[in-house]
This record gives structure tokens, C-alpha cells and sequence, in this order.
């Protein structure tokens, strides 16, 4: 069956890839390599296809196989997605009408590759039924815990926070611009130098879930989520599933990873894109030199899964482009206590760097045509590359050095003394409470002194990078939108602490293993509690994320969507802020919006007659709106005010004739 299977494969693959490559020689002359490239596809295919099964050869004179005709058929996968990987460069180095044949070629690229490392698994049925009957008690808790993760990261995210962020309105209005077709290229840069990609993916959740703001913010939650059950993989793999489930149920509450979750915006990818190329990387590495019994497949298909994850993080947030490096450490540190390591693993080495290119080419294509705009955002924040460092020694009178530690000082106590100090997340307090910052020193100190176990060394490493390229190298640190990547290892921190801690009382009290395991899921829940109920509580009242800016324009977006079509906005901001702030058109997509940029003098002569006007002044402009009350006399004014806070300040006035 597998023969036929096989066999029909190839047939597909040498008729299908031989039409393609006929095709662009007669139809599209000017695209000769390309055609060249598929007929090589084909011929490949055709060349294992005919080749003379063991039967037809007779015993006597049946040559030594090399190769069994899978293992044929996995090379050719490899090398096919390989060659169609190429093929996605060469065709993206000219403009394109539409993309999307590129794209599915680019997915297949990458799915035929991964299809080369790909073995049937030799399960039985009643082998299959009792691993599942072994394990349900613990994926049952995981799957329970990862939807939990979810509903803290989805109960009412239109609602909480209540602000629409600036960057969450411009990131869904890119993503409408991507269904609208206005976006052709998801390989390209788009606002702030973010790769289109993001936004594609951004518009699958509004063809889903509709161009709102559920739509815009859901794909993070869902991300989140999985991020906290690869959370649960990389530790089980390097410990054992106790403290995995312990450190995955403290991101799953963790407020400052529930908040990025909770955003229209693609900071969230970082820790995903991380934990899951480093996961595969650490089933790549325990399953041949830990677990040398396992097939080579699982370890190859692995290490390959590993560089394919790291080139896809290359479109989405710029701090995701951290993960290789991350990886580069890791497998620098193990090299220190592995010294055949790149001997024993050379060629799993080169597959990873295989499902890395084939990912990472389109992008890395844009790397090489554009590098002032894809390094536009760490040439703006970089303390070297924006000139912060020279300029602040010019400033201050004080020495690189001397500028340098204390950026270092900023980033790493980010987590215990330095709070926030960027409107995404602004908490008033360091990213940990009072109680969950001191176990995360504590385990930060064991696993720096046990870093010789290359287990404890994953996070350690993984936690520096971060905190060192995303906090102390840029600006105003710690900025709390670079260092999500950080939550991860940093809650492996606390677990740690609570878990060793927990041992401790558990030897001098004498207590049982019920008991030992009681005080270590008190504490944790205890630490729970505080996280989710600082971020629905507290915080939320807080008000500060967005800024007071993105409040106002949220509130003028869900005011004006209210009205209804037909209306146009004419907004007395300026200098302060502009009618286009992110969020209100996002919100109110439907009404025209219209800057009134200086000062009026006169009564207003501007207003376009086919549409109802609706003037919206900031309080610092209020006086204008007697101009405006001449030219329309007997129209309604309206004082809004904070969202259920009909005390609090005026955030503008609007008047409607």
C-alpha cells in the first residue's frame, strides 16, 4: 500500500511540476528559470518513479540498494522543498500583480520539506489505546488549563481594557487593507516596517470572527494560550510534568502575559515563536543523544520543526527576531559540555538551517532589497543606531560605560524595582508583585548556579537575551512591549523557587507527599489569585494603558459609530492629537474624518454638504466652538466624559447641528 501510495505520489508530482515548467516555457517566456526549475521538480520525480522496483530485478543480479524507495521518496521531498523554496525568491524578485500563487507555493515549500523527515508511525491500535489510557489524567489537566488560559485571555476582550491602543487601531486598519486588497504583497513591510504577514493573519480572524474589535484582538489570545502549552512541552521535556504544569499554570494567570494576550497587536508572538523553537530543538537534541533507541525521523523531523519555527518568527514582531540568537546560545552552551557536539549533530544541524531558510527566504529577500526599512525599528530604538548613546554622553557629561550599566540596571530589575515606563502596559508597579518578584530572584539564583545542567541553562540564557537586546540596548528601558518574550523563563523562575522551597519545608515539618504537594499548589494559587485579580481589578482602574490620548480616540470611535453613516467628524485636536489616531477609525470605519488642524478665526466655511457634520472639540479647544455655534445655531452639545464615570474629567465636547 505504501509502494502505491508512493508510486501515485510521483505520478502527481512528474505531470503536475512537468505542466507547470511547459507552461511558463510557453506561456511565459520572460520566466525561463522558473519553468527550468519545475521541469527539474519533475524530472526528479520521474527519475524515481521509473526506477526498477526488486521484483522486476532478478535475485542473481539484484544490485546492493543504497536506498530503500522511502527513504528515496523523503530525500526528494527535501530537496523538492528546498528547490521550491528557491523558486519563491527568484519569483519574488519581480513585481507581482497578485501574490498568492507565491504564498501556497511558499507553504508547500515548507510542508514538502517537513514531509521529508515524516515516518508512519509504527503504532498499534491497542498500543495507541493504552497510551492514551495512561495519559488522559495528565493531557486532561493540560487541555483544562489551556483553555483556562484562554478564557482569562478572551472573557470580554472588547471590553477589558476598554482603551483601543493607537498601534491596535493602525494594525487592524493594515489588516482591512490586506481583505480590501490593498495590501498585494504579505511578504512586504508595511506600518512601522511590521511585515504584512502579520496583518494577513490578522485578517483571517476578521473573515472569522468579523472587523471589530473581538476580531482584532482574539488571534493574540489564541496564541497566548499556545504559548502557555509550549510552556507545558519545554519543561516536561527538560524536567518532569509536576513542575511543568506548575509553570505553565503561573504564566497561564501571569497578569502581564494575560495583558499582551489581551492586545490587537503582535507582541504576544515573541514567547510563542521561543518556546516552541526551543522545544523542538530539545526533543531534537534528548531524542539522539539522550534517547538514541528513538527513530531518527522524530529527531530529524524535529530539528528541521525547529529552524522552520524560527523563520516564521521573521514575520511578525521584530523582537521574535531574537529566536535565533536565543538558539545560538543555547547550542553554544551545550557545546561547552557536549564537545562532539557539532560532529555528533552536523547533519541535524544542517537540516535545522534547511527549515530555517526555506521559512525565512521571503523575508530574508527583503532583508537584502531594503535593509534601511526592515532595521527601521531597531535603527529608531537601538541605543548605538538612534545615536541615544552619543547623544546622552553629550547631554549628561557621563561615560558610555557608566550609561550602558545603568540601562542594565533598568532592564534586568525590570521584574522587582523599575516599573514600566511605556503607555502598552504602564502597571504602576514592576512586572511581578511584591511576593511573585522575590521567588523569582530566588529561582533566577538557583538556576544561574546550576546553569552546568543545560536544562537550567535554556532559561537562564533565554532570560539574559531578552532582557539584555530587548531592555538594556534600547531605549527607555525597561519598555515592557520587548521583553514579553521574557514572561516565560521568568515564571520558570518563580516555579522553581516554590518547588525547591516547598522541598524544604516539606524535609524540616516532615510532611507527607499530600501534604508537600498541598503547600506548593497553595502557594501557587495564592500567586494566582493576586496576578488576575491585580490585572481585572486594579489595573483595569488604573486606566493608564494606551494613554490618555487612545482613550479619547477610542471613546470618539464608538461615539461616532453610533451615530451611524452619513456623518463626517471635524476634529479640533491638533497639536495634541489628529483625527486619524489609530483607534477611532478603526472603530467608527464607516465615518469620514477630517483634521480642523489650526485655530478657527472665522466661522467655519469647510463643511462638506453631503455629509452631516459632527464637531468634536479636546477641552483645550473649546473656545472655537462658538465660531462654529454661529454658523450652526440650536445644535446639541454633549460633555463625554470617562467611560462610567460621569464624574470624572471632560475628555471632549461634542456639537452636533
Amino acid at each position: 500500500m505504501r509502494d502505491r501510495t508512493s508510486r501515485w505520489i510521483l505520478l502527481l508530482g512528474t505531470l503536475g511540476f512537468g505542466i507547470l515548467g511547459q507552461f511558463y516555457f510557453a506561456k511565459k517566456p520572460d520566466y525561463f528559470l522558473d519553468g527550468v526549475v519545475f521541469y527539474a521538480i519533475a524530472a526528479v520525480c520521474m527519475i524515481i518513479l521509473v526506477a526498477p522496483s526488486r521484483s522486476q530485478t532478478p535475485p542473481a543480479t539484484r544490485p546492493k540498494i543504497l536506498f530503500t524507495r522511502a527513504e528515496l521518496l523523503r530525500h526528494a521531498l527535501i530537496v523538492g522543498g528546498l528547490i521550491l523554496g528557491a523558486t519563491v525568491v527568484l519569483w519574488l524578485t519581480r513585481p507581482q500583480t497578485t501574490y498568492w500563487p507565491i504564498f501556497w507555493c511558499w507553504v508547500a515549500a515548507i510542508g514538502i520539506y517537513l514531509c521529508g523527515f515524516v515516518q508512519r508511525p509504527q503504532w498499534t491500535q491497542q498500543g495507541l489505546r493504552s497510551l492514551l489510557r495512561t495519559n488522559a489524567l495528565e493531557w486532561g489537566s493540560v487541555a483544562l488549563l489551556v483553555l483556562a488560559a484562554f478564557l482569562l485571555r478572551s472573557w470580554r476582550i472588547d471590553a477589558i481594557p476598554w482603551t483601543l491602543g493607537g498601534d491596535e487601531g493602525s494594525q487592524g486598519l493594515w489588516a482591512r487593507d490586506a481583505i480590501e486588497g490593498r495590501l498585494p504583497n504579505m511578504f512586504g513591510l508595511g506600518w512601522l516596517s511590521v511585515p504584512n504577514m502579520s496583518f494577513y493573519w490578522q485578517a483571517v480572524w476578521f473573515n472569522l470572527l468579523g472587523d471589530n474589535v473581538v476580531g482584532l484582538r482574539m488571534p493574540w489570545a489564541v496564541v497566548g494560550a499556545l504559548t502557555v502549552l509550549g510552556t507545558y512541552m519545554l519543561v516536561r521535556r527538560l524536567f518532569d510534568r509536576g513542575l511543568a504544569f506548575l509553570t505553565a499554570f503561573l504564566l497561564a494567570t501571569y497578569h502581564f502575559h494575560i495583558h499582551y494576550s489581551r492586545l490587537g497587536s503582535n507582541q504576544i508572538a515573541d514567547p510563542f515563536f521561543t518556546v516552541w523553537a526551543v522545544y523542538f530543538l530539545v526533543v531534537g537534541w534528548q531524542s539522539g543523544a539522550e534517547q538514541p533507541d528513538r527513530p531518527d525521523s522524530v529527531r530529524r523531523l524535529a530539528w528541521a520543526a525547529s529552524g522552520m519555527v524560527t523563520g516564521l518568527a521573521f514575520y511578525f514582531y521584530a523582537g521574535s527576531r531574537q529566536v535565533p540568537i536565543i538558539l545560538v546560545a543555547l547550542l553554544g552552551w551545550l557545546a561547552l559540555t557536549e564537545t562532539r557536539l557539532f560532529q555528533s549533530q552536523a547533519r541535524n544541524l544542517l537540516i535545522m538551517l534547511g527549515g530555517f531558510l526555506v521559512s525565512v527566504a521571503p523575508m530574508a529577500l527583503v532583508a537584502l532589497q531594503d535593509p534601511d526599512n526592515f532595521n527601521a525599528r531597531l535603527n529608531q530604538v537601538g541605543i548605538t543606531q538612534s545615536q541615544w548613546l552619543a547623544n546622552e554622553v553629550k547631554k549628561t557629561g557621563r561615560s558610555q560605560w557608566d550609561l550602558i550599566a545603568e540601562q542594565f540596571r533598568k532592564a534586568f530589575l525590570a521584574y522587582n524595582l523599575f516599573p514600566d515606563r511605556v503607555a502598552w502596559y504602564s502597571p504602576n508597579i514592576p512586572l511581578m508583585d511584591f511576593w511573585t518578584s522575590l521567588f523569582f530572584v530566588l529561582g533566577l539564583v538557583v538556576s544561574v548556579a546550576r546553569m552546568l545542567k543545560w536544562r537550567y541553562a535554556v532559561f537562564v540564557l533565554w532570560f539574559v537575551l531578552v532582557m539584555a537586546l530587548g531592555g538594556a540596548l534600547t531605549e527607555n528601558p525597561p519598555s515592557s512591549q520587548r521583553l514579553v518574550s521574557s514572561a516565560a523563563p521568568a515564571v520558570f523562575f518563580v516555579a522553581i523557587a516554590l518547588r525547591e522551597l516547598a522541598r524544604v519545608v516539606r524535609d524540616l515539618a516532615g510532611l507527607g507527599k499530600v501534604s508537600y504537594r498541598g503547600v506548593l499548589a497553595g502557594l501557587a494559587i495564592v500567586l494566582a489569585i493576586l496576578s488576575v485579580r491585580f490585572y481585572f481589578g486594579p489595573y483595569q482602574q488604573s486606566w493608564t494603558y494606551g494613554s490618555l490620548n487612545a482613550e479619547v480616540a477610542t471613546r470618539i470611535g464608538y461615539y461616532l459609530r453610533d451615530l451611524g453613516p452619513g456623518y463626517k467628524e471635524y476634529f479640533f485636536g491638533a497639536p495634541r492629537m489628529y483625527a486619524d489616531f489609530g483607534s477611532t477609525p478603526f472603530i467608527a470605519k464607516r465615518i469620514q474624518l477630517h483634521d480642523v488642524a489650526q485655530p478657527l478665526t472665522r466661522v467655519p466655511d469647510f463643511v462638506d454638504p453631503r455629509y452631516k457634520p459632527v464637531f468634536v472639540f479636546l477641552p483645550e479647544r473649546i473656545k472655537e466652538l462658538a465660531l462654529v455655534r454661529q454658523a450652526y445655531p440650536n445644535g446639541v452639545q454633549e460633555d463625554v466624559r470617562r467611560m462610567n464615570d460621569q464624574n470624572g474629567p471632560v475628555l471632549f465636547t461634542v456639537y452636533r447641528p
